[in-house]
């Protein structure tokens, strides 16, 4: 005799398959899940935004290794003279970077378009290298200048330094393009191009010889209207060359850009006079430099006054009109504004520095 068994229960056996149904539904959820997960991840790696990233770099004295001088008397010093830079993204980041970076106090994040205009990054690093090299002739013209050397200025070239989004240059002429004529007529400053680009009409074609890199090209123009004439979107700038009495080399490696034109013309200084301008501190400073002695905005003033402060500056010399966003930064170290080359030396002096004698007979002659 077989004992008894209760008949089998439908409703039973159906529910224990919807218990299975239902057990199975969080690993499906959660195969879903991860899935979502690894796209988002997987977008975020390779979906790169228009933004430029900018992040502290790096502090350097200017010392023996960087600037050399022969031809002239030089002199030993304490302290040390400090140009700054900052890390400047070369492509698009991807998501993950960009977001990233926007959690960091120290970094900046910035439409690119604000950074390079519409320009490629290889143009835009072009044209830093070549404001670099301008920078740099700048500053030995203001420094022997402002000690009593006589300098020969021995020619000049235009430079485009900006082409406007959406303007007629665009696609046609590109940033640190030297145009050597427009219509077949020479020209060597900026103030030579617009009266020949004027004497158009908007609608009408202008002719512009260029060097490019190694090679010479013409590009032609059609101009746009603005205010009732015509005009090409660009904007272009005077680099100049010079004979100097005194052989000055400043070697960067592969920095670029304009901004540390300020630290050379007081580093040259510093070389050519006896004492010390810093005192015996560390000063940073940043800054572009004009050939009459002004001083320029720099632009990542925020990252560069980090860098500064890491790096052990007492002191910072910046353009006057980025004294405040360096400030906000600098936490103790002391922040000064300068407008020239004669503010930077009097922030020096004021600062425990030596100062430098009046302009006159060069020191050592």
């Amino acid at each position: 005799m077989t004992p008894d068994t209760d008949p089998p229960d439908p409703g039973a056996e159906g529910s224990a398959d919807s218990s299975r149904r239902r057990r199975r539904w969080p690993a499906v959820l959660g195969t879903v899940t991860l899935g979502g997960i690894a796209v988002v991840v997987t977008a975020m790696a390779i979906v790169h935004v228009p933004y430029v990233i900018i992040s502290p770099g790096e502090a350097t004295a200017l010392d023996d290794d960087i600037v050399t001088i022969s031809g002239a008397p030089t002199y030993a010093h304490r302290g040390d003279l400090v140009y700054l830079t900052v890390r400047v993204t070369n492509d698009d980041p991807n998501i993950w970077r960009y977001v990233l970076a926007k959690l960091d106090d120290d970094v900046s994040v910035e439409k690119r378009e604000d950074i390079i205009g519409c320009a490629g990054y290889e143009e835009s690093a072009r044209l830093n290298q070549d404001l670099m090299v301008q920078s740099q002739d700048i500053a030995k013209q203001v420094a022997l200048q402002r000690l009593g050397y006589q300098v020969t200025e021995s020619g000049g070239r235009v430079v485009i330094v900006d082409v406007e989004c959406g303007g007629p240059s665009e696609g046609r002429l590109q940033l640190a393009d030297v145009i050597t004529a427009v219509d077949g007529t020479p020209v060597v400053k900026a103030d030579d191009v617009r009266p020949l680009v004027q004497a158009h009409q908007p609608g009408e074609t202008v002719h512009f010889t260029v060097r490019r890199e190694d090679d010479t090209r013409e590009v032609t123009v059609r101009l746009g209207r603005r205010d009732g004439v015509g005009f090409v979107g660009i904007a272009t700038q005077t680099f100049t060359d010079a004979s100097f009495p005194v052989d000055i080399t400043i070697d960067t490696a592969r920095v670029s850009g304009p901004s540390a034109g300020l630290a050379f013309a007081l580093a040259i200084i510093d070389d050519l006079t006896p004492g010390d301008l810093t005192g015996g501190g560390r000063v940073a400073i940043t800054g572009s430099i004009q050939p009459d002695g002004s001083v320029g905005i720099v632009g990542g003033v925020e990252q560069k006054a980090v860098t500064a402060r890491r790096g052990g500056a007492r002191l910072m010399l910046v353009p006057v009109g980025e004294a405040k966003a360096a400030r906000e930064h600098a936490e103790a170290m002391l922040v000064v504004g300068v407008r020239t080359v004669d503010d930077a030396l009097a922030a020096l002096a004021a600062n425990g520095g030596d100062p430098v004698p009046t302009a006159g007979t060069p020191t050592g002659q």
